[in-house]
């Protein structure tokens, strides 16, 4: 018969990639799947917990067969081969419209790209043909690369659950990554012709080449190391600054739980674009979403003694050093008066 996860003759696929197809799975994945799953334990680690009996598979088979459930192989064309497995769990229809996003790899398949291709695919069936508006997936945040595999498909970090599952012999703490069926980066928010814009993968490569100005360099980290922080930490949020529909700098916050303050950093507009009024433009508009933040009171930042240009900036917008330091950073606060965005 030839490998194991070969199939002879696969069924009808429901979309189909450059490299990889999706479909539902059949009782004649059986052998198949669990020899996938077998071979894959190690690399599943403590992330995932494929059926690897004849009785777990039959279950999962069951599962998949419900009204709110909707499961798919991701298989390779150019042999059938098993590659990968998506499910989407707890759908809900009515005005949510909603689902969960589960998905593994198997070996010897990881880290070549089929679960990406394959999870696009997934997507757009289920925003296209599934007619769903919302998809959550739930990650540990210590999964490193499973956050920055949702990233670069367009979701974006909604929540953190601390204590969200009893997995691994512990209760762990989880992120929630959302992606909305609408086309394009949600716009967050805008002043004149600036737009704050949500970043997904399409333009992080843009984000990439936005570069402080030589003077400023000593006061700010390359933008990457902004991205890479934002990834890593779950909590820092990144945005896209944008003027004229081009990408001119990058800025980030957070929400401080001691306190409930809202944190501002990694301000950066590229030094092409600056002299144009961008940088104010977008921190106004940045104050105005933070203002619309449930229970914001105060916004809180924070900059080096000697960047006098900050300083200066910040200060015309009513923030006042508190003599707090954050590391060798002076910080200074805003008090807001919470206001419901229109």
């Amino acid at each position: 018969m030839g490998t194991l996860d070969r199939m002879p003759a696969p069924p009808r696929s429901l979309r189909t990639g450059a490299r990889v197809h999706i479909r539902r799975p059949a009782a004649s994945d059986r052998d198949a799947f669990i020899a996938a799953a077998r071979r894959s334990r190690r690399s599943h680690g403590p992330w995932v917990s494929a059926p690897d009996t004849p009785e777990a598979f039959d279950a999962y088979l069951r599962r998949s067969r419900r009204a709110n459930q909707a499961s798919f192989l991701i298989c390779r064309n150019a042999d059938s081969a098993i590659v990968g497995v998506a499910n989407l769990s707890e759908i809900v229809r009515g005005a949510f419209q909603s689902a969960f996003l589960g998905y593994y790899a198997f070996a010897p398949h990881l880290r070549k790209g089929y679960l990406r291709e394959g999870l696009d695919l997934v997507v757009a069936h289920a925003f296209e043909d599934l007619g769903l508006h919302r998809i959550q997936a739930n990650v540990r945040p210590e999964n490193v690369a499973s956050t920055g595999l949702l990233r670069r498909l367009g979701f974006r970090l909604e929540s953190r659950s601390p204590r969200y599952l009893f997995l691994d012999g512990g209760w762990r703490d989880h992120l929630g990554f959302v992606r909305l069926n609408e086309p394009g980066p949600p716009i967050v928010g805008a002043h004149g012709v600036v737009s704050l814009h949500e970043v997904e993968a399409a333009s992080r490569r843009a984000l990439w080449s936005v570069k402080a100005g030589r003077r400023q360099a000593r006061w700010v980290a390359p933008v990457p190391q902004y991205l890479a922080l934002c990834l890593l930490s779950g909590e820092w949020q990144p945005l896209e600054v944008r003027a004229a529909d081009r990408t001119v700098g990058f800025v980030m916050w957070a929400r401080d739980p001691a306190d409930g303050s809202y944190w501002v950093g990694g301000f950066v507009i590229d030094r092409k674009e600056q002299g144009k009024g961008y940088g104010r433009a977008a921190f106004s508009a940045l104050l105005d979403v933070l203002r619309s933040k449930p229970g914001c009171r105060q916004v809180a930042l924070s900059y080096r003694p000697d960047n006098t240009v900050a300083k200066a900036l910040y200060a015309s917008f009513g923030f006042r050093e508190t003599g707090e330091m954050e590391d060798d950073e002076v910080v200074a606060r805003l008090d807001v008066r919470w206001r419901r965005r229109s």
